[in-house]
């Protein structure tokens, strides 16, 4: 949910950066997950399933990264509009 609109309050950017902080805990749990499967795949596999596990975490991350830094930056943009963070 990252929206490009200015916040018109600090309950609107709180709202959001809650938001943000549920995706963020979710992507946690995807990671370790993810982890998880690649350290059962070389214990109980032999790893033959490893470099499509790591590919997806690589785009995981990659994916995330972008969608993070752009809400951080719709954040601290609303904040400094708002009157806070200077």
């Amino acid at each position: 949910m990252i929206t490009n609109s200015q916040a018109t309050s600090y309950k609107q950017l709180a709202d959001e950066a809650l938001f943000q902080l549920d995706c963020c805990r979710e992507y946690a749990d995807w990671m370790f997950a993810l982890m998880t499967a690649i350290r059962d795949d070389h214990k109980h596999s032999g790893g033959t399933n490893s470099a499509g596990l790591s590919s997806l975490g690589v785009y995981l991350a990659e994916t995330h990264l972008v969608g993070t830094e752009q809400a951080l930056e719709v954040l601290n943009s609303n904040m400094q509009s708002l009157g806070g963070a200077q």
